[in-house]
């Protein structure tokens, strides 16, 4: 099983350089979004990136999931300070990799950095899939295996062949992979579709489950 993120390290993600290395709007560009739909972010950490997601959106919402309840009030909080309107932001608390959405609940969903946490975890990953609409887009975006002076050790994330082989492993289609430079100074992007046919883990799990 691979490293979970400790949220005593929840300072790091707030670095300004962060958004230098990789721009929020690389991001948003990334999910392709219209500005009604429902998007996740899954494991959203501090909001780093879920404010300027949210921002994007003009009827849509962003679902902030993580496991650590701690982070999810610190993203609340964002919110307000940032003036996002009521529901434009809703916060979603994962317990035991369980995701209290339904079934093709998302239009997207982010992964950022985020993969090399779950990749070897079919409960986290299967989730992923299921609350995924047929027709949805993933994003994941993730530190790269090159020198670098920033994000975790080489042999604590996945190569972009890795990334690719745990998506399509999900059944999802691949429509884009980016090496590093062109989302991000040290990071691979991969973008992938849900078929209609594809099977989602997890289904027979309570489909009307809300958000917190």
């Amino acid at each position: 099983m691979t490293e979970k993120f400790d949220p005593a390290h929840a300072g790091k993600l707030e670095n300004p350089q962060r958004l230098v290395e990789l721009p929020p709007e690389n991001v948003v560009a990334l999910l392709d979004l219209k500005g009604a739909e429902t998007v996740v972010d899954y494991g959203a950490g501090t909001g780093l990136y879920t404010i300027p997601v949210a921002r994007a959106l003009t009827t849509g919402r962003v679902l902030a999931v993580d496991e650590h309840a701690e982070l999810l009030e610190y993203i609340t909080a964002k919110a307000a300070a940032a003036g996002l309107p009521p529901g434009r932001l809703v916060r979603v608390h994962t317990r035991e990799n369980r995701v209290p959405l339904g079934d093709g609940a998302a239009d997207r969903v982010l992964l950022l950095n985020v993969l090399h946490h779950i990749w070897d975890e079919p409960a986290a990953t299967g989730e992923i899939v299921r609350v995924l609409a047929p027709g949805g887009r993933l994003v994941v975006v993730d530190y790269a295996q090159m020198d670098r002076p920033v994000g975790p050790s080489n042999d604590h994330v996945l190569s972009l062949d890795q990334v690719r082989a745990a998506v399509a492993g999900l059944g999802l289609r691949e429509l884009a992979v980016h090496e590093p430079g062109v989302v991000g100074r040290y990071q691979i992007a991969v973008l992938a579709e849900k078929p209609a046919a594809v099977a989602e883990a997890g289904r027979g799990a309570d489909a009307g489950r809300d958000a917190t």
